[in-house]
């Protein structure tokens, strides 16, 4: 309750009544187009500020690190995609053991199949099947499956592995953010989500059902959520109004 001028620097402050009202437009925006909204974390990696956004119309969140998972499980967040992989057989047993304690649905990203059978028998140590997706590289050329037939073949080894439940493909279209003109940008966004999408159908194609179709930030999340296949959005820096992400059009006001 203390005024500005009588709080001490450095500190990091937030104005509530804006920072809801850009939570309020990114989850409008989505629901108007009929994509759920995940948004990511690590922005904040607050648990109050995901439950505001959940109350808003959220479905979850997404982090970066399963040490940030384990914090929104224990405040009370109830699904969680951590979009990257969790790999070696420590932070394996440790997801399990999330899972296992917490009852919160924890997805994991996957793009190997070494780390899928390391993921099932971590799961099977602990009696507990762990959701995952597959992440597609979609041109970032940072992780994860080639789009298409490797992802489905990577989906089939999911599928075949009894501790494991596989739940979709997910991506992240970052690289197209360098571009400057915004007609090639919005191009590239269109095309990198098309090959995830298109990687979403070939494994429903072969007999594997897709729930999740995940990809989309704050500099993108106004083409990729009107963009056919996407059912959820990973939009999350939008909430507090960075400039980086304010340059790429959104409509959204600096909170911090």
């Amino acid at each position: 309750g203390l005024p500005l001028s009588e709080i001490d620097t450095p500190a990091l402050w937030i104005d509530l009544d804006i920072m809801d009202r850009n939570i309020a437009h990114v989850a409008g925006e989505l629901a108007a187009h009929g994509v759920s909204w995940r948004p990511h974390a690590k922005g904040h990696k607050c648990p109050a500020v995901a439950h505001r956004q959940i109350a808003a119309g959220a479905i979850g969140v997404t982090v970066a690190k399963l040490g940030e998972a384990e914090v929104m499980a224990a405040s009370g967040i109830r699904s969680i995609l951590i979009a990257n992989q969790i790999v070696g057989p420590i932070k394996s047993r440790r997801l399990a053991a999330l899972i296992a304690s917490s009852g919160a649905e924890v997805i994991c990203a996957v793009d190997s199949l070494q780390n899928v059978r390391e993921l099932d028998a971590a799961a099977h140590e602990r009696g507990v099947r762990i959701p995952v997706v597959i992440e597609v590289n979609s041109g970032m050329n940072r992780a994860g499956v080639e789009p298409g037939e490797p992802v489905v073949e990577l989906a089939r080894e999911i599928v075949a592995c009894p501790n494991l439940r596989f739940m979709g493909v997910m991506a992240w279209e970052g690289h197209a953010l360098s571009i400057a003109d915004d007609n090639d940008r919005r191009s590239e966004v269109t095309a990198a989500v098309g090959r995830l999408t298109a990687s979403a159908d070939a494994c429903r194609e072969a007999g594997i059902p897709v729930e999740i179709v995940s990809c989309g930030g704050s500099g993108t999340y106004l083409t990729t959520g009107t963009l056919p296949g996407v059912t959820e959005v990973q939009a999350g820096g939008a909430t507090l109004g960075d400039l980086f992400y304010r340059k790429f059009g959104s409509p959204v006001e600096r909170a911090l």
